[in-house]
């Protein structure tokens, strides 16, 4: 038996929204610390590439988390597949709005609020309210929901992205009262801005459209640079390690010290 408290070998991850990005690091986390990962995502080229990337047992199933069909049906078959879930995390979400689309809220489309909010929020509640049904029935299970800095301190013309982090950081602490009786730690990671694709493409690549920005942004980072993908993994490992035993309702922001002094002209 391992005395590592990291050691995750013989537990089922379920990481959504692990194709790229933070899922895939922290699914790439999980896996080399021994985990069973379930990679879901709805790019099914490159979640089947991520899933072949880490290899045995390690597999992909198509989900959308909007769908509650596609939530339970992915539920259904990891627990035929596996046995059990003993892992969730919650990191799949719609991307922040285009720059047209961000505007104060007299102007801001209702079209972009909605799809945001049936996906961050209610594709989150779906895939919580299905998966610890589970983890209640077994008395066990650990759930990580991944928020960002934008649901602690407001940012200027993303009203959308903000509301529906800041919701998921108090769904997390409603769930910590509820499920802590039933043996489930529930707990929040709230990114700062972090190196992936999308990020890229409007900050920190060499084409990207918000260069500019970049200088700024670093000036209030005590840190004085973005995450990466494996810093917000790392935070997820303990979290979901029997090193945070004792952690549950808690939201740990992963980002620098930004929002230690939060610039709001940014």
């Amino acid at each position: 038996m391992s005395t590592d408290p990291l050691d995750l070998t013989g537990r089922v991850a379920v990481v959504t929204g692990s194709a790229q990005g933070i899922g895939k690091g922290i699914a790439t986390m999980f896996a080399a610390h021994g985990a069973t990962v379930v990679v879901c995502d709805i790019d099914d080229g490159l979640g089947q590439e991520t899933a072949s990337e880490l290899g045995s047992p390690a597999s992909y199933h198509h989900c959308d988390i909007a769908s509650e069909a596609d939530v339970c049906a992915l539920r259904d078959t990891v627990v035929v597949e596996y046995g059990h879930i003993d892992i969730l995390i919650n990191n799949a979400g719609a991307h922040a709005a285009h720059a047209s689309a961000r505007v104060p809220i007299n102007e801001f489309p209702v079209d972009v609020w909605k799809g945001k909010m049936e996906v961050d929020l209610t594709g989150t509640f779906y895939c919580n309210r299905h998966i610890s049904a589970h983890m209640a029935e077994r008395g066990t299970g650990c759930i990580v929901n991944i928020a960002s800095v934008a649901g602690v301190v407001a940012l200027r013309n993303q009203i959308a992205h903000d509301a529906a982090k800041a919701g998921i950081i108090k769904m997390t602490e409603a769930m910590a009262l509820e499920l802590g009786p039933k043996g489930i730690r529930v707990n929040t990671i709230s990114p700062g801005s972090t190196v992936t694709r999308s990020t890229a493409a409007l900050f920190y690549g060499e084409d990207a459209s918000a260069k500019e920005l970049v200088e700024q942004l670093m000036t209030f980072i005590p840190l004085g640079r973005p995450g990466e993908t494996e810093d917000i993994a790392g935070a997820v490992l303990f979290l979901v390690s029997d090193l945070a035993a004792y952690v549950t309702g808690q939201n740990l922001c992963v980002d620098g010290g930004w929002t230690a002094g939060y610039n709001r002209n940014f």
